[in-house]
């Protein structure tokens, strides 16, 4: 008898002290940021990656852009595979690690734009690549890809593929 009065005390002790701590508020803060910050921290670290290779697909575009038209006026037209590379390592090598062995490109041309071969992306390739700026006046397609330096995936970051074309006719002579 004695054991079951002194856990009754005990217990009538302890009842208040457990309403109060369901009453109390301290670290609350704390516990819901706790909750919340993991899966902030994805979101941000998400929009910043998405946001990168926005931009790295940004300047990809427009060194590619900006060679093609090089080729379109003839001024390399005379040039090879590095040439055109060169020119779009101008641009993207801050971005791109080790560019000149990064890149993937393929220059297509024909008397028409439905006779020339499009190259395709298949995993982190482009195939077939090539190098056949055309004669003045033909349709000329050139395509060019590399992986994405800042990855998206968390299980394979080399696995995404930026890639950028411009079609266009060369200028006639």
């Amino acid at each position: 008898m004695v054991v079951r009065g002194s856990n009754a005390v005990a217990a009538r002790r302890l009842k208040p002290v457990r309403r109060g701590l369901l009453r109390d508020a301290r670290g609350a803060a704390a516990m819901e940021f706790a909750l919340v910050a993991v899966p902030l921290f994805f979101l941000i670290m998400g929009a910043m990656i998405f946001g990168a290779n926005l931009m790295a697909l940004g300047l990809l575009d427009y060194a590619t852009k900006d060679a093609g038209r090089q080729l379109q006026i003839g001024n390399m037209r005379d040039a090879s595979d590095a040439a055109v590379r060169t020119w779009i390592c101008g641009y993207v090598s801050s971005i791109v690690p080790s560019c000149q062995a990064a890149l993937m490109i393929s220059v297509a041309s024909g008397a028409t734009f439905s006779v020339v071969p499009a190259a395709t992306v298949t995993g982190t390739s482009l195939s077939p690549t090539g190098f056949s700026p055309g004669l003045p006046g033909n349709a000329v397609v050139l395509q060019v890809a590399c992986n994405s330096p800042f990855g998206l995936g968390l299980a394979n970051p080399g696995s995404f593929m930026l890639t950028a074309t411009t079609v266009f006719l060369n200028e006639p002579q």
